[in-house]
């Protein structure tokens, strides 16, 4: 889509004034955040499929192995 748009939402008169100044306490306009938002939610759905996930060391031993070695404890 290359012509812009406009959003238009119906949001809280607190809530829409506590976002403003959220944004502007943190120097970008409110515009500029919800920008970025979108972009990152965007970002995000297309590298779902696409995340690492790695498990650090033996935190949870495999059921057969906590059956074998019950009284063990864990070193650190």
């Amino acid at each position: 889509m290359k012509k812009q748009v406009y959003l238009r939402v119906k949001v809280d008169p607190g809530l829409r004034r506590a976002f403003q100044l959220s944004a502007w306490r943190s120097e970008r306009s409110p515009a500029y955040v919800l920008r970025s938002l979108i972009q990152n939610c965007v970002s995000l759905d297309r590298n779902l499929n696409g995340l690492d996930i790695e498990v650090w060391g033996d935190s949870f031993p495999l059921e057969n192995e906590a059956a074998s070695r019950p009284n063990r404890q864990r070193q650190r």
